[in-house]
């Protein structure tokens, strides 16, 4: 039993309820537009309006979070998930906080 399951979806319980493969599509269809989302912000983003400078001064921050951003788009879109809750959150917070 337990070779059969090697290989399988993450979700292969729900397969013959909703349909495993549907579920995976919808899920990588959302991450891609996500990274394509965020990689847009971050490459209009001025580099000194990165909140928590990475390197000294911030002047390498848009390159590596936008290469984080690309890296993982093979490692189930990690680094655009990072990068939307530290710097895209951060500016929505700041801008509540201003009205």
């Amino acid at each position: 039993m337990a070779i059969l399951m090697i290989g399988r979806p993450v979700c292969w319980p729900l397969g013959p309820i909703v349909g495993g493969g549907i579920i995976l599509g919808i899920l990588a269809v959302g991450g891609v537009v996500l990274s394509l989302v965020v990689l847009i912000d971050c490459l209009k983003r001025p580099a000194r309006k990165f909140p928590n400078p990475l390197t000294k001064n911030g002047e390498y921050d848009k390159l590596i979070w936008a290469a984080a951003i690309v890296l993982s788009l093979w490692f189930y879109f990690l680094g655009a998930i990072v990068y939307y809750f530290v710097v895209m959150r951060d500016k929505a917070k700041k801008a509540e906080k201003k009205e």
